[in-house]
């Protein structure tokens, strides 16, 4: 632990949150342009990436200034956990969400819901929320950090409990996980060797490592020099089959909408999935699809994204990942027993040495039992019913604890729910009979934490203590700077966020539309549950029972039987947003890596690793590094 690590780390932690904000309202023109979708951050890893280049110099010049494994560690740790809170899908989303209700146009929609929605959360008044979408201003106004003040205090707070929560989370399960159950963290792969050797070397080293980041930037380079110049040829990695598809005549049309894409960084992480669900992945996917085609065939199903109807995948979605959690938990219910024994009974330590873990068991007992009260309070002082209140944080653990285990075993390049959410899967169970409306707002509100968790909280805090133990940086101090982390991401999103949505205008981002669609789809529940209540859906529910069902069997079959092929995660996956992006990747080295395994062994698979740790780096850093390029030339001005 240096104080040049820990300033860099959070120098990095500011500077890209600032950046990710930035590359969504400029996207570019931006001096370095930083996605924030992918399971593995482009600033986190770009910083790491200069880093290693750094070492490469200071081992030829002054070998004592270089970087050590621990320092690097704990850079990448404290700015990927602050990248994933700053994200497109996470706090980015908070004052889109909160500010819509009361802009001009929504008088008519939430003139009537207006006052359920306390001014803790949000300015009411028109002469602070028009400037936001206007831009041509400052927030640093007098009169604007006032309006601000106790909404941005508010929701920090909040925030810092959900960051202390996740945090408990994971220290209670991490040695189960990473030590015993010793899973893959495919995405985890790449930025640990580059911690673990000081740079580039070992499994990130190497003539195939370099060949595969060598292809990733030839194909990432022309697809850039293509856009700005059409006449040079680039290879496709993605393609939009959606129109192709809705052309096609009925019922196969209801295979659209669909994406495919094979870009470097999804095959490159995808190299290192599990076989079994590599192929349970895409296998259930084509079967959902199938399904869907069937269902319209029937005249039991809709058309587009998130169509209504037969084989009704969000239910069964609810059932798969609700059964995954409880799968989890039941495994460790007498570890659970022992840290709440041990958290509430004072005076009594722990029988599990917890000496070299993030944090004590106690700590993170009572940590786990009190934040998750206080959100709950707080949700209630907003506006919740009590009974929405609980089943809205039962389902939205239920869902980050499951993710977090997805993303160690499986962590596919793009992991996003965005079929699963509270909102929707609650409302399908109990129906909004009979519920009060400040109630429904304040509960279709919180759409702005949850509408597809594509940030990855908790992954990236289990992340940051993987790589701390894999380099052997103590646990201990790293559990600290996860935490400080966590706080210093939020607090430089919402305030960036205010700063520049006063500058330019939220009006005029370029990429502002998804937070629209998010805000408005908020506001319709809210209409749709009050004007037109409903009860319990029973067949959804019943779908619901079936996706659960199917996924308990699944477990007991692949735990059982050797060689089963089907997996319960490939088909949890399958069944919600998370296969749309992934499952050609999937199926490709699904395939590549099956031939691999069986015709040259265990011994050929190992030894295209470090190609594709290339492959996913040149695919995340070239990019980046064109950006600047385009920056600097003005190519996108």
């Amino acid at each position: 632990m240096t104080w040049r690590a820990v300033l860099l780390g959070l120098f990095g932690a500011v500077e890209i949150a600032i950046l990710q904000i930035v590359t969504k309202i400029y996207p570019q023109t931006v001096v370095l342009h930083y996605q924030s979708v992918l399971t593995l951050f482009a600033g986190s890893l770009f910083l790491l990436f200069t880093l290693c280049i750094v070492n490469a110099l200071l081992r030829r010049w002054r070998p004592a200034w270089c970087f050590t494994p621990q320092e690097l560690a704990l850079i990448y740790g404290i700015s990927t956990v602050a990248a994933s809170i700053a994200g497109q899908d996470e706090a980015q989303f908070l004052w889109p969400m909160m500010a819509y209700p009361f802009r001009a146009g929504q008088d008519d929609a939430m003139g009537a819901f207006r006052h359920y929605i306390p001014t803790w959360l949000v300015p009411h008044d028109p002469k602070i929320i028009e400037p936001y979408y206007s831009g041509n201003g400052s927030f640093w106004e007098p009169e604007r950090l006032r309006a601000w003040a106790i909404p941005l205090a508010c929701w920090l707070t909040w925030l810092f409990a959900l960051g202390a929560t996740m945090w408990a989370w994971n220290v209670i399960l991490r040695r189960r996980w990473v030590e015993h159950d010793k899973l893959a963290f495919p995405c985890v792969q790449l930025p640990l060797e580059l911690c673990r050797n000081g740079g580039f070397g070992g499994l990130a080293g190497g003539k195939l490592f370099w060949a595969g980041f060598g292809i990733s930037a030839l194909l990432e380079s022309l697809s850039v020099i293509h856009n700005r110049f059409p006449n040079v040829p680039a290879v496709v990695l993605d393609w939009q089959a959606t129109p192709l598809l809705e052309g096609l005549p009925s019922p196969w049309k209801a295979l659209a909408p669909m994406y495919l894409t094979w870009s470097t960084v999804h095959l490159g992480i995808s190299y290192l999935i599990p076989l079994d669900i590599l192929f349970s992945g895409w296998f259930f996917f084509v079967a959902r699809k199938l399904l869907e085609v069937f269902g319209y065939a029937q005249g039991w199903r809709e058309l587009g994204w998130d169509a209504k109807g037969f084989p009704y995948t969000r239910a069964q979605s609810a059932g798969s990942w609700t059964v995954l959690f409880f799968l989890l938990i039941w495994a460790e219910r007498k570890h659970l027993a022992e840290v709440m024994d041990a958290a509430f009974s004072w005076g009594k330590k722990s029988h599990t040495d917890d000496t070299h873990e993030p944090g004590s068991y106690a700590v993170a007992g009572r940590t786990l039992v009190l934040g998750t009260l206080f959100l709950y309070w707080w949700s209630v002082q907003s506006g919740m019913s009590p009974l929405i209140a609980a089943a809205f944080y039962g389902f939205f653990w239920v869902l980050n604890v499951t993710m977090t285990r997805v993303y160690a075993l499986v962590g596919p390049s793009f992991l996003e729910l965005y079929y699963l959410d509270p909102q929707k899967m609650l409302t399908t169970l109990f129906g909004t009979l009979y519920q009060q409306p400040g109630s429904l707002v304040a509960f279709s509100q919180m759409y702005w934490i949850n509408r597809d968790h594509r940030g990855q909280l908790m992954g990236h805090q289990l992340e940051a203590f993987k790589i701390a133990q894999a380099v052997g940086l103590p646990l201990r101090k790293m559990g600290l700077w996860v935490l400080i982390a966590f706080a210093v991401g939020a607090v430089t999103c919402l305030v960036a966020y205010l700063h520049w949505v006063y500058k330019v205008g939220e009006d005029q981002f370029a990429s502002g539309g998804w937070r629209e669609a998010g805000s408005g789809t908020a506001v319709g529940r809210i209409r749709e549950w009050t004007y037109q209540p409903k009860g319990p859906d029973a067949v959804e529910i019943g779908f619901m029972g079936i996706g659960a069902l199917f996924t308990w069997v699944l477990a007991k079959l692949s735990y059982h039987a050797a060689g089963f092929p089907l997996h319960p995660i490939g088909y949890a996956l399958a069944v919600c947003f998370a296969m749309e992006y992934n499952w050609p990747a999937f199926l490709l080295v699904w395939l590549l890596k099956g031939l691999f395994l069986r015709y040259g062994g265990l011994a050929l698979y190992q030894r295209f690793i470090p190609a594709a740790l290339g492959l996913t780096l040149g695919g995340i850093v070239v990019p980046v590094l064109w950006s600047f390029v385009s920056w600097v030339f003005g190519w996108y001005t």
